[in-house]
């Protein structure tokens, strides 16, 4: 990834887990004001957003780009997780963009 510095206009972080959020900001350039959704997200919030964190294709087709978090293997499930299980579980960032293909 480039080394863009994203904010408030451009960004949004979407997660319920308070580890996914952390993480997301120790591992990218964001300014402090990029809101944290941590309900559902709507198109509105997303739309033509770099976006952060795991969400529906529906409303990733509606992004910029989704920088998801990804695990190398099971990632952890049950309690709510911390920012050292996702290190010990190997968690990173990962880049895409989604395009509607059909359904409309």
């Amino acid at each position: 990834m480039s080394y863009t510095v994203f904010n408030a206009k451009t960004s949004v972080i979407v997660s319920r887990h308070a580890a996914a959020v952390e993480f997301i900001r120790r591992e990218m350039p964001l300014d402090n004001d990029v809101p944290v959704i941590s309900g559902n997200a709507t198109p509105s919030d997303v739309e033509g957003k770099v976006v952060f964190g795991n969400i529906p294709m529906h409303l990733a087709c509606m992004a910029m780009m989704v920088v998801a978090i990804e695990f190398p293997s099971a990632p952890p499930r049950g309690n709510e997780y911390t920012l050292a299980d996702m290190d010990a579980a190997g968690a990173r960032l990962v880049g895409y963009k989604v395009q509607r293909t059909g359904g409309e």
